[in-house]
């Protein structure tokens, strides 16, 4: 077998059922949604009525990436095609640093995903949005989760840049098509 032909092969074994592939995508916009409303529109804004409406979006977006990222990962958890199969081809010889922490770093960007959402909705529990979604704290920084909030969006920065750095080294200098393992087959004809 062509060493092409042995590539097409494990490639096509790689690849992630379409559920996960959507979720993906989605779950990727959601989150560069989020970070972006909350660095362009929250954090620099007093905390005034008018931050109300970004505040309850990146709530509201919060909790569907909450949501999305578990049923991500019961999806992952039940298909047995979510799993790179060992291989013994010249290119899976060598592990660098990017190739070693490529799984880590895809579940950590699941837990600090999980993490962020659930110290969003305490913050929001601990500023008093459980009896009044119309309250604004005079300092979000008052709250202890506030911290931990932003220490975890630092996090999952790092983890994203970390994840798309592992995509360029198998895109590009390993030419292994990594954007193919979490994209859709093309249709074939016949």
């Amino acid at each position: 077998m062509s060493n092409l032909a042995l590539k097409l092969v494990i490639l096509a074994a790689m690849r992630y059922p379409p559920a996960l592939i959507i979720l993906h995508w989605l779950l990727a916009a959601l989150i560069f949604i989020t970070f972006g409303l909350a660095t362009l529109a929250l954090v620099p804004a007093a905390n005034t009525p008018a931050k109300l409406v970004p505040l309850w979006a990146h709530m509201a977006l919060g909790l569907a990436i909450f949501l999305l990222t578990a049923a991500r990962l019961v999806i992952r958890a039940r298909s047995a095609k979510n799993r790179r199969p060992a291989r013994k081809t010249p290119l899976a010889r060598s592990r660098p640093f990017l190739a070693q922490i490529a799984r880590p770093v895809q579940f950590l960007l699941y837990a600090a995903s999980l993490l962020m959402s659930l110290t969003g909705v305490g913050l929001a529990w601990q500023a008093g949005y459980a009896e009044n979604l119309r309250s604004m704290p005079a300092n979000f920084y008052a709250f202890p989760l506030r911290a931990i909030h932003g220490t975890l969006s630092t996090l999952l920065v790092i983890l994203v840049v970390l994840h798309l750095l592992t995509w360029v080294y198998y895109q590009f200098l390993r030419g292994e098509n990594a954007l193919a393992w979490i994209w859709f087959r093309p249709k074939k004809n016949g």
